[in-house]
């Protein structure tokens, strides 16, 4: 990933970060606000809303689809307010990136690390034998080579949970 910078504790419309000059349409400008709305039955999901430039009033906000695990906002290269989410299907390089961009600060940040402890638990078991997967109720052993890459992706994830831990909330990231 580029450079970019985080957006923190961007969670309501009143703490929203705030886009002073947003094109409405061809012609007019607006205000624009984002913010990252969480549901505990459903995650977390992006959320803009613009001014109408004719009567100073909010417009209906528009949500994304829901994000479970967390989810950040953060400026790119060119100024543009963007987010960034893990879910359940995440693979470890993403999860990775997204915890070195926001660490902490990420919405959802706990539940992200204990995923992460989960993660990296499950995948010690794949390689230790201790989990397995079974196919019309026959057993499948994992293969050596296999073994390994759960171990190593394992290791991984566990970077992704140090990265997250709260006992680092003083480093700087």
């Amino acid at each position: 990933m580029s450079v970019i910078r985080p957006l923190v504790g961007h969670t309501s419309p009143e703490t929203a970060f705030l886009i002073a000059d947003y094109p409405y349409g061809r012609k007019l400008r607006c205000q624009r606000r984002v913010w990252i709305e969480h549901s505990p039955s459903h995650g977390f999901r992006f959320v803009a809303q613009t001014t109408n430039p004719k009567t100073g009033r909010w417009n209906t906000p528009h949500k994304s689809t829901y994000s479970e695990i967390a989810m950040g906002l953060y400026l790119d290269e060119q100024g543009h307010v963007q987010s960034m989410a893990v879910t359940q299907y995440a693979n470890v390089l993403h999860a990775l990136s997204f915890a070195r961009e926001f660490g902490r600060q990420a919405e959802g940040a706990g539940i992200f690390r204990v995923f992460a402890l989960k993660k990296a638990r499950y995948l010690e078991q794949l390689a230790s034998g201790e989990a397995h997967f079974t196919i019309n109720g026959k057993r499948e052993e994992t293969a050596p080579a296999e073994a390994e890459r759960n171990l190593a992706e394992s290791k991984q994830w566990l970077e992704v949970a140090e990265l997250l831990n709260p006992e680092r909330l003083g480093e700087s990231q």
